[in-house]
């Protein structure tokens, strides 16, 4: 039967409310994609259906995948999440495809998603099989956040140790082979999810080159250690958000930067790798910065110095306020150059990146190379826009991919107390001129969840939703681990209680809005986190840390944030 015959069966069968054809999916931009599919929802949407109605979707040319390996592909995923959102009951739903390879697979997944106990109704008309479309574009809706498979190389085409290393292995991660960060002071770690302890540092970019650190000892050593399937203490943290159930700043290695597997293959016998091209770049320049973040310090604000100086008066005998990663100031610049043909991704933090002048400096260079295609991403604190008559937003819609990352904990005052310097009206406008001058730029809120804001977090996330400024999938759950007397766990059972009872609130409205599985995973990963350990001892000393900072800046905690009263 004919696509044609098929439709006019239900035609003579049903009231069709509508026909919608999901092949017009491909012709669009793909970030385009998803809100088009959900404003053709929104057109046919009904208060109430008929029993005799039916809502028609037609696939003739295949769903479109995020690996080979998917089960369900991305029209399908964004299809069911957003007859969730819309409200459309899949009972209403009929599908009519020429790919049942495909559908059948899908089944279970599309099932995992839905909100409705009725799966949508199938049914085949004969056509030719489309092939099966592979895509690394992050922006579809349908994106696997969770998955560990690599992005830009097919799981067939790895060998074993390749499979065993990216997706069995517990210590593995590829940074060793494709990065290295750098800190303000010059301290150099695999990665900046490393934990900060003397044997996680590889050198010091103030006194060696990065060529150098690249293959000195300790890097050699942590090499052969993930070879092996060995814990590394320097990655103790990525271990912890594992166990609590989050996507860690390993797996996320291994899934983006794991089509570079092969350079483990040229690893010599103690852990050297002869090829030095930075593919990820992560170097904090300095920790020029315009806040003082509760959670911070002078090693990464430059503006957090003379608060130092009143909690430890003789910091600034061996400090000065404004840090540079290198041996002088333009340095590590001057090292990065030889890497820029290389490079596919680009970190960029602090200090607040957005103030610092090698930040434009290394978007002029790719914009001169035509290096459109290098990845960016941000941490920043989104106060800051421009420099100078440097735009950041003009820039920004040359890439071809950039994603945003506002660190932004709480709203209004809340946000003024934890991040001093926040002007909270400015973010707010700086957000909205965005959506206009560039809205195709992957924005999210990311905010550090600590025991400061883990009451207020839901209410921030679902205001800027409700308001539009975000998507409500749009929002990462970075936990706080240090310093511990600002992290969630030293919260008593009983203020647990009530934080558990609001995120399941949260969770029951976020979820089916979720479709990337990130905001909500965050959050369940937070009460996991939060849960697995009892740390009220340092109760006293959040308390001793919070009034030492209050009295220096004249603030009250519990005038902005009262419900930290459950702490005494």
């Amino acid at each position: 039967m004919t696509l044609e015959q098929l439709l006019k069966t239900f035609q003579d069968r049903y009231d069709l409310v509508g026909v919608i054809n999901l092949d017009d999916w491909y012709a669009r931009a793909p970030t385009e994609r998803p809100e088009w599919l959900r404003e053709r929802l929104h057109s046919v949407h009904r208060p109430e259906f008929a029993d005799n109605q039916r809502l028609i979707f037609t696939l003739s040319q295949g769903d479109e995948y995020i690996s080979e390996m998917d089960a369900a592909g991305v029209i399908l995923t964004t299809l069911q999440n957003q007859l969730n959102q819309v409200d459309i009951s899949n009972f209403f739903a009929v599908l009519l495809t020429n790919t049942p390879e495909q559908i059948e697979p899908a089944r279970a997944v599309m099932a995992k998603y839905s909100t409705d106990p009725v799966p949508i109704l199938v049914e085949y008309f004969d056509g030719n099989l489309p092939a099966k479309r592979i895509t690394t574009d992050r922006r579809n809706l349908g994106y696997n956040y969770n998955s560990l498979r690599p992005l830009k190389i097919k799981v067939d085409e790895l060998n074993e140790q390749q499979k065993q290393l990216l997706l069995e292995s517990n210590n593995f991660c590829i940074y060793p082979w494709v990065h290295l960060y750098v800190e303000p002071n010059g301290s150099a770690y695999p990665c900046c999810g490393a934990t900060y302890q003397a044997e996680s540092v590889l050198g010091n970019t103030n006194r060696t080159p990065m060529r150098e650190i690249w293959n000195d000892q300790p890097m050699r050593d942590l090499r052969l250690h993930m070879l092996n399937d060995q814990p590394s203490k320097t990655c103790s943290r990525c271990y912890e958000q594992e166990a609590a159930g989050f996507f860690s700043m390993r797996n996320s290695a291994n899934k983006h930067h794991g089509h570079h597997i092969g350079r483990v293959d040229a690893t010599s016998a103690d852990g050297t790798v002869d090829k030095f091209s930075m593919i990820y770049w992560d170097v904090r320049f300095s920790n020029l910065c315009n806040l003082r973040c509760r959670s911070c310090g002078p090693s990464f604000s430059s503006s957090w110095f003379q608060d130092q100086l009143q909690l430890a008066p003789d910091y600034g005998d061996k400090h000065k306020p404004l840090i540079f990663a290198g041996k002088y100031e333009t340095d590590l610049w001057e090292q990065l150059i030889e890497h820029i043909d290389h490079v596919e991704q680009i970190y960029f933090a602090g200090g607040e990146p957005m103030m610092m002048d090698e930040h434009y400096r290394i978007l002029e260079e790719l914009e001169r190379r035509g290096r459109f295609d290098v990845r960016l991403i941000y941490n920043t604190n989104f106060t800051q826009t421009t420099l100078k008559d440097r735009y950041v937003f003009d820039y920004w819609k040359k890439f071809d991919s950039v994603a945003v990352g506002a660190s932004l904990d709480a709203m209004g005052s809340r946000g003024e107390y934890i991040r001093k310097g926040t002007d909270w009206a400015k973010v707010e406008e700086n957000r909205r001129v965005m959506m206009e001058v560039c809205p195709a730029v992957d924005f999210y809120i990311s905010a550090t969840v600590s025991i400061l804001n883990a009451w207020h977090v839901p209410d921030f996330h679902r205001d800027w939703s409700e308001r539009g400024l975000i998507n409500p999938r749009d929002f990462n759950v970075n936990i706080l681990t240090d310093p511990k007397h600002y992290r969630l766990d030293i919260a008593p059972e009983e203020f647990k209680k009530e934080i558990e009872k609001k995120y399941r609130a949260h969770l029951a409205w976020l979820t089916p809005q979720d479709s990337l599985r990130r905001a909500s995973n965050g959050y369940e990963s937070a009460l996991t986190f939060m849960n697995a350990t009892d740390n009220t001892h340092l109760i006293d000393t959040f308390w001793r840390k919070t009034n030492e900072l209050d009295t220096i800046r004249s603030e009250r905690m519990l005038d902005v944030l009262p419900e930290l009263a459950a702490l005494k």
